[in-house]
């Protein structure tokens, strides 16, 4: 028999341990978030108010799929797949004039993104971006296994493993699937990372709140730390989080179908759902929809970004210098922000 060092301990003493020590935990985190947030102010200009009216996700539930017809229903798909395939035409384009040239991808011999999840009952093949909508994503799997309210819940890595190609399905089976990717403006995603990667998780955190340092201030401390560390220990580098877009998406190669830019995406998920005939199943909200933010990290982007002087701007344009030559995203202050620049 194994020998197991909590044998003979009483479980339902360490069961109260466990639940008394996550009730005092949530209560702390919930505190210290609320008054982290709770005076940000976000001022914009006429300018400003539109292009974020345009870029804030809708409210939740984007389509009511039983008021659409047929005809409604194909001219969305096929609106949605045309954009798709006219943004992948620019990403290729870009490709080439950055000097990263466009691969053909070969079944047998190319690379993969680097995660990739698999729904053979939906033919669906999904290649996860961290902060570009990649949880609501996985919940939305999650339902399809029979989870009803996912809410909370983090996809299990034995989901992960498991969706992990190792060996690949025939390339008649890995053609036949809706192949799905996602992309976001990298200042954006770079402040929704470190929302959830510093502010919530990591240490950096609690020696800011002994020192009294602002949530900004520390992100451009961030910011410097990323800058001057180039190495392997670097989260710009070692994180999933920060790591450039372009390459561990593969988007000069990979034989996607949907690629979603994250700021007008609604109706590409629409889309997916009407091709999987999943429309009975409702799509996962945004983490502020669920009551777990007080604000987005669109509030907070476009707070930050306004504050931040050109030295600091200049680093986000510097470590994600291919992100915005090759998906075409604007940077701060220009006319079409935070949206691919229009050809």
């Amino acid at each position: 028999m194994r020998f197991h060092p909590f044998s003979n301990l009483n479980y339902k003493v360490i069961a109260m341990l466990t639940v008394v020590s996550c009730l005092f935990a949530t209560f702390y985190y919930v505190s210290s978030s609320v008054s982290t947030y709770k005076c940000i102010t976000v001022k914009r200009t006429p300018h400003d108010a539109n292009s974020y009216k345009s870029f804030q996700p809708p409210p939740y539930r984007r389509k009511e799929f039983d008021d659409l017809t047929d005809a409604e229903k194909s001219a969305l798909v096929n609106a949605s797949l045309t954009r798709s395939k006219e943004l992948i035409a620019g990403i290729h384009r870009r490709c080439r004039l950055s000097d990263v040239q466009p691969l053909k991808w070969s079944y047998n011999k190319s690379p993969l993104p680097r995660l990739l999840l698999y729904r053979k009952s939906i033919k669906v093949l999904y290649s996860s971006n961290p902060k570009t909508g990649s949880s609501s994503f996985k919940k939305f799997f999650y339902k399809l296994d029979g989870v009803e309210d996912p809410h909370g819940v983090h996809y299990p890595r034995d989901h992960y493993e498991r969706a992990r190609f190792t060996l690949l399905p025939s390339e008649d089976e890995f053609r036949a699937n809706l192949i799905i990717g996602a992309i976001r403006n990298p200042a954006i995603r770079l402040i929704s990372g470190f929302r959830d990667k510093v502010l919530r998780k990591h240490q950096m955190l609690k020696k800011s709140k002994k020192e009294n340092i602002s949530d900004f201030e520390l992100f451009k401390r961030f910011l410097e730390l990323g800058y001057y560390n180039t190495t392997q220990n670097s989260w710009f580098v070692s994180n999933l989080h920060f790591r450039p877009q372009w390459n561990k998406m593969l988007v000069c190669s990979f034989p996607y179908d949907l690629l979603i830019q994250y700021e007008n995406g609604n109706m590409d998920i629409d889309a997916m759902q009407i091709i999987t005939n999943t429309t009975h199943i409702q799509y996962s909200p945004s983490r502020k929809y669920n009551g777990d933010d007080t604000h987005s990290s669109g509030d907070i982007a476009y707070e930050w970004l306004s504050k931040l002087d050109q030295e600091h701007l200049d680093i986000i344009y510097k470590i994600y210098a291919l992100d915005y030559d090759i998906l075409g995203y604007t940077k701060w202050g220009e006319a079409e922000f935070p949206f691919i620049k229009s050809d």
